[in-house]
This record gives structure tokens, C-alpha cells and sequence, in this order.
């Protein structure tokens, strides 16, 4: 029991270390909406960006953090925009739900 309070404060730790106090992480993904183009995701404690190659850009609010993921969402004039960011160190990918595609962003590389 001791053991498993360890390791769950351990991983509450390393996350609140991941995204701290204004610092902005970049990944650079497979873009799933545009086959064989780049897209690149900025997030930091509260907001996440989606930046296509062309400069179209979409925010999204944080929602929360749970172990490896990250939620966001996004109240957009055409309905709500959901993405997931798996942070997971074998497999880094992201999720977007949109009211008219769901599709994933894959092979992402941690940029900084």
C-alpha cells in the first residue's frame, strides 16, 4: 500500500513538473485531417494551440490533466472541439473530436 502511494505521488509530481508556470511544450505530429502534411500542438497549463502548415490556427481551453493525457476542448461557432494529447514516452499521439471528423495526429515528436 505504502508502495502504490509512492508511485501515485510520484506521477502527480512528474506531471505538475511537465506543464509549470507559463513554459509552452511543442509537439510535431502526422496530421490525420491532411494526410502527409505536419501539424504542429503548443500547450502549457492552460491553453492548447493547433497549428496547421498553412498558419490556420485553433485554441483550445485545458481542461485537465490525467496521468499521461491531456483534455482541451474548444466551444467553437459550429459545435464543441474535443482533443486528447497522449504523452506517453513509447507513444506520443493527439485526438481531435470535431462535430464533422474525429481523426488522430500521430508519430509526434516532443520539439521542446
Amino acid at each position: 500500500m505504502k508502495i502504490k502511494s509512492i508511485l501515485l505521488f510520484l506521477s502527480i509530481l512528474s506531471l505538475q513538473a511537465f506543464a509549470t508556470n507559463g513554459e509552452m511544450y511543442e509537439l510535431k505530429c502526422d496530421s490525420g485531417a491532411i494526410p502527409g502534411q505536419i501539424k504542429r500542438w503548443h500547450f502549457n497549463h492552460k491553453d492548447v494551440f493547433e497549428i496547421y502548415t498553412n498558419g490556420y490556427r485553433r485554441v483550445y481551453d485545458l481542461q485537465k490533466k490525467e496521468n499521461h493525457n491531456i483534455f482541451a476542448s474548444e466551444d467553437a461557432e459550429n459545435g464543441m472541439y474535443y482533443v486528447t494529447i497522449r504523452l506517453d514516452k513509447d507513444e506520443r499521439s493527439v485526438l481531435v473530436v470535431t462535430p464533422l471528423a474525429t481523426y488522430i495526429d500521430s508519430n509526434c515528436q516532443k520539439i521542446k
